[in-house]
């Protein structure tokens, strides 16, 4: 789960890195997709959506172990995985419609960019591979800013997966409050590192 939490911080690290090495070379390439107003906007959008969720989630689960043991019929309690499903489904088709359109402004970057970020995609594809490993095909050939947003749908299908996990829930499909509160860092944490590389496009 770290990998997910901690992997757009590091892209956005590694993109500044290699347009930094381009400038002090002189050289005069794209190396990013111009800022999407639109893009930034919808990931807006996906954040409130997504903390909606995670509020909901937390209000309505139980607060240690021994309290959701107490559950008898975890079927028909507010905080069983299928009161959630289709809202994980929901999201997780937000973040397709994110990709799409992130991967449909990587034709502006030139080959010079393309190269650089293939690196950088490469590098997310090691961390991602073993946390979602349905999704590591998705990065070849997007661009640095759309695998961005497949990390973000990692973090989606892994929250999905736990909550539906009866190990994890101890056979009952219900999370702990403390599952959703972690939930609100991570989901934090992983829009801001996307926001942060957009407006840094737009400053520049």
């Amino acid at each position: 789960m770290k990998n997910c939490e901690t992997m757009l911080r590091g892209a956005a690290i590694v993109l500044v890195g290699w347009i930094a090495l381009f400038a002090l070379g002189g050289c005069t390439v794209t190396l990013v997709q111009p800022y999407d107003e639109n893009l930034f906007d919808d990931t807006e959008a996906f954040y409130k959506k997504a903390s909606a969720m995670i509020l909901d989630g937390e209000m309505v689960s139980p607060l240690r172990d021994d309290d959701r043991a107490k559950i008898l019929n975890p079927k028909t309690h507010t905080g069983h995985y299928s009161k959630f499903e289709q809202r994980y489904q929901d999201l997780i088709t937000d973040t397709d419609l994110l990709i799409l359109r992130a991967t449909a402004n990587y034709q502006t970057v030139d080959a010079a960019g393309a190269a650089a970020q293939e690196k950088a995609n490469q590098a997310i594809e090691e961390k991602i591979k073993n946390q979602c490993p349905e999704l590591t095909g998705r990065l070849r050939d997007v661009g640095l800013t759309a695998a961005n947003y497949v990390d973000l749908q990692c973090l989606i299908i892994t929250w999905q997966k736990q909550h539906a996990d009866s190990e994890f829930t101890e056979n009952t499909h219900i999370l702990k409050k403390a599952n959703w509160q972690g939930r609100r860092k991570n989901l934090f944490d992983a829009v801001l590192a996307i926001q942060r590389a957009e407006a840094f496009k737009k400053k520049n």
